[in-house]
């Protein structure tokens, strides 16, 4: 996959189909409209081209609100060079980037910078500076410049529109089954497995505890999990408790993962850990005794959740 700077071109000399976004989480709807560019291009005789941003717009725009993140840029671009895209243009979001208005923006990125003939829109995309919004009048830049704009349409789930807020909404509720659905794969986040207090070692169930590669990163609802975890190319059923642990009065929240049938050190090893299914909230215990017969039942409900998934 080609992914250069915008600002480090000229111009290119093909004629481009562009489609401009976050794509953050690069969910159904991303996928819908990523395909109708490709095809367009194929139809049109194109070059497909996904512009982004190295930064999310609302980390500059309020830096004092904490933005949750579906995918790290490195992420990101794994994602879309999946989906078939071969070329990314990335931009540099800063307050100047965030100063220019839609026209603005596409006179001096697509027009001048990518040979734009064609801009593909989402169902509900905007681009610019709200402070300075014009971009109702982008059909008025398309007839001086000579591009055309169309619109894809919504894609649905249970006849609402999926959208990288509503995946967010439904993580942070620990809804599994609708956020998994809209992004159509398992939420994932990785981390490197760093030493803890060896609780779970003593209980017969050793936990890796995960430090995350990105906090800005959003987590789901804490509870305990049914998880899939890749370890060196290899996949193994797995169960987490991602939150504090009120049982032994530690309220630090953490992401811990016992690996269902793996024997071998992890510590200093990179996982990648997608959540499959919600298990049960977090919950004190009577004993430690009371703790290990919920987490056998735990367990085997992991198992039967990873098992009925696999093919996320």
């Amino acid at each position: 996959m080609n992914v250069f700077n915008i600002d480090n071109i000229n111009a290119l000399g093909d004629k481009t189909v562009v489609t401009v976004g976050m794509f953050d989480g690069l969910h159904l709807g991303h996928r819908h409209l990523l395909a109708r560019l490709l095809s367009t291009a194929v139809e049109e005789g194109l070059l497909p081209v996904v512009v982004t941003f190295d930064t999310h717009p609302r980390q500059v725009l309020d830096p004092a609100m904490t933005m949750p993140l579906l995918s790290t840029r490195s992420e990101r671009l794994s994602l879309l060079e999946g989906c078939g895209v071969t070329n990314v243009a990335m931009v540099h979001f800063d307050v100047n980037t965030a100063s220019l208005s839609a026209c603005a923006f596409a006179r001096r990125f697509l027009c001048e910078r990518l040979n734009m003939s064609m801009l593909l829109l989402g169902y509900d995309n905007m681009f610019g500076s709200r402070a300075n919004n014009d971009f109702d009048r982008l059909p008025e830049l398309a007839a001086e410049k000579g591009f055309a704009i169309r619109r894809d349409e919504a894609v649905l789930l249970d006849g609402i529109e999926v959208s990288s807020t509503k995946i967010r909404k439904a993580l942070q509720e620990g809804n599994l089954v609708r956020a998994n659905a809209m992004l159509g794969a398992p939420y994932g986040v990785c981390g490197t497995v760093v030493h803890g207090r060896h609780v779970g070692t003593s209980l017969g169930f050793p936990t890796a505890n995960i430090r995350l590669d990105e906090n800005a990163k959003i987590l789901p609802a804490d509870g305990v999990y049914a998880l899939r975890v890749m370890v060196d190319g290899s996949a193994y059923a797995a169960m987490a408790n991602l939150g504090n642990q009120p049982t032994f009065n530690q309220q630090h929240k953490e992401l811990e993962v016992h690996l269902i049938g793996f024997d071998g050190n992890l510590y200093g090893r990179e996982l990648r850990v997608e959540f499959i299914g919600r298990i049960r909230d977090i919950r004190a215990f009577g004993s430690p005794d009371e703790l290990v017969a919920q987490l056998r039942r735990d367990k085997q409900e992991a198992i039967a959740i990873t098992c009925t998934n696999h093919n996320q």
